[in-house]
């Protein structure tokens, strides 16, 4: 108490002048228009200021829960797409796929990547849903540029795909606009290449072309990006087109993906199971 009663008498004089000159800058733009003008102005660019700041802080801290939103609404977005048959939102000329000709439902699971690998010849990604979020092993994985896997393992809460840089991996694709499919492999040379072989040399390839899902299978829906032709030659075993395909996908920069559920796989799966039934009857 002592320490502050020092304080003051040694401020006293400054205090008493400020608390003075408070009052006739009080008095002066309280009565005065112009100033009162000028000090508003002053209070709300200062306001403006300040509430920009803290509402870019306080985006930036509720981004990753703003990712999440745009993601579920995405994936709504694109489960609606598929069942319109419609191949592209960003195409103005909407057409009606063959997708809902095979009766194939889709829904899609928004999932964030939590580990992708590139230098390896057999590469894999993990992302953070499993089991409890409706993801099942055979399920597709793709991003909003295109397919990055398939998923062969899955936790209850965690899973594993396959990716589209795996030498191992082989899926249904085609020439945009060519009833012709083929199958998409990966030579394990180039993260950024992958090869379409099986294309009947006689088919019109031009660079620049897009290589797209067929829905000839119950993992992906037709019509989903994959790449790009860059090149092609004619395989000196088989005879056919082997195609080099830009992928569209930039694996080193995955982030945010779908996992793509076909709902009725189940039963599609039990048709195929009726070949084995048949051959062993024979």
């Amino acid at each position: 108490m002592q320490y502050i009663l020092n304080a003051i008498r040694k401020s006293g004089v400054f205090i008493i002048f400020m608390f003075l000159e408070f009052i006739a800058l009080f008095l002066v733009f309280r009565k005065n228009i112009y100033h009162e003008t000028i000090l508003a102005e002053a209070s709300t660019s200062f306001t403006g200021f300040t509430n920009d700041k803290i509402a870019a802080v306080t985006n930036f801290v509720n981004l990753p829960s703003t990712n999440r939103e745009l993601q579920e609404e995405n994936a709504v977005l694109r489960e609606r797409l598929i069942h319109l048959g419609i191949k592209d939102a960003r195409s103005k000329k909407f057409t009606k796929t063959d997708s809902l000709g095979f009766q194939q439902t889709y829904t899609f699971i928004p999932a964030e990547v939590i580990n992708n690998s590139i230098i390896k010849t057999q590469n894999y990604i993990t992302i953070d849903k499993g089991r409890k979020d409706g993801i099942e092993k055979g399920d597709g994985i793709i991003t909003n540029k295109g397919v990055i896997g398939i998923i062969t393992f899955a936790g209850q809460n965690y899973s594993r795909a396959i990716s589209l840089l795996n030498k191992d991996i082989k899926i249904n694709a085609r020439l945009k606009g060519e009833e012709y499919f083929g199958t998409l492999v990966w030579d394990a040379k180039d993260a950024r290449y992958a090869q379409l072989i099986e294309i009947p040399k006689y088919i019109k390839v031009e660079k620049g072309d897009t290589i797209e899902t067929d829905g000839k299978s119950p993992v992906f829906p037709e019509g989903l990006m994959i790449g790009t032709v860059v090149s092609k030659a004619i395989d000196n075993v088989s005879g056919e087109l082997k195609i080099q395909v830009k992928l569209r996908q930039d694996f080193g920069n995955l982030s945010h993906a779908y996992v793509v559920t076909n709902l009725n796989k189940t039963e599609i799966k039990q048709v195929e199971k009726s070949d084995t039934i048949i051959n062993n009857v024979q």
